[in-house]
């Protein structure tokens, strides 16, 4: 769809070739699919899930359809939306409990994420060939968020994608001429704009600010009363959010989930300095935070190089389709240019304010990766402008793509470390866990798995028991289990909430309920983590965890043990052992 050129703007939007565009897009398409096999490809079905398994284990209770909802928060609905599709398609393909079908979507949605960038920006700017190459790119190496390339993210970047279908929807409504394509596109954005805000609130600003954004950039020449109608349908979602969003937290007594993860202060200046740095930080490639990767540097350097050559190759395709009135307009003449840099900036800005809310706002974990999207449009804008300064207008292209390098470089060097990162964080974890197994292939419903000798620098459920009973859920499918640990030095891992007392154990209320919140000493198996390799059921329950109040209380942890192999999605998930 096209709308009819503005007189006076030489790179207004206008029927694209059909082969021009067939061309570019798979360009794009294969491009980015390359890209991504360099920097994700190698931990495909070597990096799974050490924690943030709490979608996993709904799944496996929860199967079929209603797994897609998360019913425990109705403002975050389709929050388990991709982890359960990951679920399912194991299952389809006979993986199930395997994290490989979670590598898959999330790679599947990191593809899309970069390539509706690339699609939304030739929407913009059809004229450009190069340009939105280079943002999708770059979209897809952002690396500022140090859980980029983990597959615990997978409802970050489902928002993301969705985000992006409902822009790109809201475009083609902008764009048509007719109320029937406008309607029709109009509806397909709120289902989108529904589908991103009850996943997560963190796009809310960007959706508050879409239709003026865009409105302004498509320059549409259509009828008021379809604007009108456009623009209430669209805000008329989140003002609903909003309204419900009030009301939940209302009536919440500040037991939410988020709200035990609000800032200390909220003076202005704290805000807006932290504001600033999330903004600076989301553009500034040079400073992102380099990961321990755990991965030979040789290594990383290849895949690096690769990722950066496929950049290099798909971008010089693309200068093949440039158009050459695009490019012979220098750069301060170029409206077109200042108006996508100042569209991508504001969406920029508008990306971190719900994250400002949080106290840990000021570390870049989960709070980068909304921005990657705009700060891709910011980076790439500002590289064509500068290449535009060129004087001999056939090289403008190929100076954009040299000057891209360096940020495809970095961000393909930081996406790669932050694998390796996560796949030490499941290394150390699936080599504990292969560790039970080996001793306790199986256990009698309503155990109480005790770990004992946990280290505490290198802690295999990262500081938090719900992992712990999170994993041992997973090892043990179709099981009512839950357990504690205790560190080298016998004390408790601090959120451990089921207490031994004299013949009980009993949940103590606080954090989230173990599956188990009441048994006997009889259901306990305690077990002693070894660095070496080894788990060892002990024969006697330790003093440290029953304050020696049990040692004449019955305990038979072989009667706990149940033989035969391992379930079969266990041995997907922890195997082999």
């Amino acid at each position: 769809m096209s709308v009819e050129p503005v007189p006076g703007r030489r790179s207004a939007v206008k029927a694209c070739p059909h082969p021009r565009a067939v061309y570019l897009t798979t360009i794009a398409g294969v491009g980015y699919l390359l890209i991504l096999l360099c920097v994700w490809g190698v931990f495909a079905t070597t990096s799974g899930l050490p924690w943030e398994t709490y979608f996993t284990v709904t799944s496996e209770s929860s199967p079929g359809w209603r797994g897609f909802f998360y019913e425990h928060d109705p403002m975050r609905i389709h929050n388990a939306t991709f982890f359960h599709a990951a679920y399912m398609l194991g299952e389809a393909i006979g993986m199930r409990g395997s994290f490989v079908p979670y590598q898959i979507v999330y790679a599947v949605l990191w593809w899309a994420r970069s390539f509706l960038a690339f699609l939304l920006i030739r929407r913009l700017l059809p004229n450009s060939a190069v340009l939105p190459f280079i943002i999708g790119a770059l979209t897809l190496i952002h690396a500022s968020d140090l859980l980029v390339n983990w597959i615990g993210q997978l409802h970050s970047f489902g928002f993301s994608v969705w985000l992006l279908f409902a822009a790109y929807m809201l475009v083609l409504a902008l764009q048509q001429t007719t109320a029937t394509w406008t309607a029709i596109y109009a509806s397909l954005a709120c289902v989108f704009v529904h589908l991103c805000l009850w996943t997560q609130e963190g796009p809310l600003f960007i959706v508050l600010a879409a239709p003026v954004v865009f409105g302004f950039l498509v320059h549409p020449r259509r009828p008021t009363k379809h604007c009108v109608l456009l623009f209430g349908a669209w805000y008329a979602l989140p003002a609903v959010y909003l309204y419900l969003t009030y009301q939940k937290y209302l009536h919440s007594g500040g037991s939410t989930y988020q709200e035990g993860l609000l800032r200390k202060t909220f003076s202005p200046t704290a805000i807006l300095s932290d504001w600033a740095l999330n903004v600076r930080y989301s553009l500034s490639f040079w400073s992102w935070q380099p990961s321990e990767s755990h991965l030979e540097q040789g290594q990383i350097f290849m895949l690096a190089a690769g990722a950066v050559i496929v950049f290099l190759a798909g971008s010089l395709l693309c200068t093949r389709r440039e158009d050459s009135d695009w490019i012979g307009i220098s750069s301060f003449r170029n409206r077109d240019l200042w108006h996508l840099l100042g569209a991508g900036f504001i969406f920029l800005v508008l990306s971190f304010p719900a994250y400002l809310l949080l106290a840990t706002v000021r570390e870049p974990r989960r709070t980068q990766l909304l921005s990657a999207i705009a700060a891709a449009i910011v980076l790439g804008t500002v590289i064509n402008i500068l290449a535009g300064l060129i004087p001999r207008e056939r090289w403008r292209p190929v100076v954009a793509i040299l000057l891209a390098i360096p940020v495809m470089w970095v961000g393909a060097y930081r996406t790669i470390e932050r694998g390796g990162a996560r796949r030490w964080d499941w290394i150390t974890h699936v080599e504990t866990m292969r560790q039970l197994l080996r001793a306790v292939p199986n256990v009698k419903n309503g155990t109480v798995v005790v770990m004992i000798n946990v280290p505490k620098d290198v802690d295999p459920f990262f500081h938090f028991a719900f992992w712990y009973n999170n994993a041992l859920r997973l090892a043990y499918p179709r099981t009512t289990v839950a357990g504690v640990y205790y560190y080298h030095d016998g004390t408790p891992e601090p959120s451990n909430n089921l207490r031994l007392s004299g013949t009980r154990w009993e949940f103590t209320g606080e954090s989230a309920a173990p599956l188990i919140r009441a048994a006997s000493v009889d259901q306990t198996l305690v077990i002693e983590y070894d660095r070496s390799g080894t788990v060892k059921i002990l024969p006697k329950i330790p003093s440290f965890v029953c304050d020696g109040q049990s040692s004449g209380q019955p305990y038979d942890p072989y009667a706990r043990v149940l033989g035969g192999p391992p379930a079969p999605e266990t041995l997907r998930r922890y195997g082999p052992l």
